[in-house]
């Protein structure tokens, strides 16, 4: 009860951007959730690591009860998709971005850095989500969408519900802007070095340069905090071979995440990926010198 409650009254607002958001969070959410358990536990674990990182003192106790019911909320999630009906379909999305914003979070509140491998952790959500981006087209392809049809309808502008800009810092749309000069730069360098990857890095380049243009609204494909869903297996595989381009790609994802780092459930994540990606022994190629000179700098690293 205390951690429903807590949903209802503080955690809910950490994920709104409007007045649209902050009904759906705090209203039509709760409203789904009494009728699906694995939707329950998949909003209890958030409400606990939500509570790990206001209360420091009993950080541990949360972080094992986050650990209890999201374990509980992703058994129950996978048997869901194996038989997904139109009644299961939108409780099971909002389970998947629940279960997301945890798979992040939770290296963030534990702050267990000894764990923490960036792209492993990718791969982890990929894994516990699989399925999601199924469902937001299945719901979107659905004529009554029930108590989500207002909320699907994603923002093409940065205005609030009454019409009022969406409230930022002038050092956050700053880094966007250097994000977006930043991946054109990549484009232009991809394309000249060509090869048989042209394809990979083009579509995994559109995905990432469109979150970083729609932030701070999500758009269509989920924004920053869910390219790892978008991300296609074939780039997956040239970043663990090491690519180079990939990891560039991979680092411009570290810097957006730098721009949700005010989020409790993002914070440092951002820049802690760009430490661990880049090893001190790395040799660079030279033409990929000063973009990844500009990453350090981006997230405040010391070169």
């Amino acid at each position: 009860m205390r951690l429903f409650h807590h949903y209802l009254t503080e955690t809910y607002i950490t994920l709104c951007q409007g007045r649209l958001d902050a009904h759906h969070f705090q209203v039509v959410i709760p409203r789904i959730v009494v009728s699906h358990p694995f939707l329950m536990d998949s909003l209890l674990a958030l409400s606990a690591l939500h509570l790990a990182y206001l209360e420091q003192h009993d950080n541990r106790s949360w972080l094992e009860i986050a650990l209890k019911y999201q374990s509980r909320a992703c058994s129950a999630f996978s048997r869901v998709l194996a038989d997904i009906s139109p009644e299961t379909c939108g409780p099971a999305f909002i389970c998947s971005i629940f279960i997301m914003l945890c798979a992040t979070a939770y290296p963030c509140v534990s702050e267990d850095r000894q764990t923490f491998e960036p792209l492993s952790h990718v791969l982890e959500i990929r894994q516990l989500i699989a399925g999601c981006a199924l469902l937001f087209v299945q719901l979107n392809g659905m004529e009554y969408r029930g108590d989500l049809q207002g909320w699907l309808k994603w923002k093409d502008d940065e205005v609030d519900q009454d019409g009022n800009p969406y409230q930022v810092r002038e050092s956050q749309l700053n880094l966007r802007s250097a994000i977006m000069d930043s991946l054109k730069g990549v484009q232009e360098k991809f394309n000249s070095i060509g090869g048989p990857n042209q394809a990979i890095y083009l579509a995994t380049w559109q995905i990432l340069h469109e979150a970083i243009k729609r932030w701070p609204f999500g758009g269509p494909n989920g924004g920053i905090i869910a390219w790892p869903i978008n991300i296609s297996e074939a780039y997956i595989d040239l970043l663990k071979q090491g690519d180079w381009v990939a990891r560039i790609l991979f680092l411009h994802y570290g810097v957006g995440l730098h721009l949700l780092s005010d989020k409790w459930f993002v914070r440092d994540w951002g820049r802690r990926l760009i430490e661990t990606v880049l090893q001190p022994e790395d040799e660079i190629p030279s033409i990929w010198a000063n973009t990844i000179s500009w990453t350090r700098s981006a997230v405040e690293l010391e070169e």
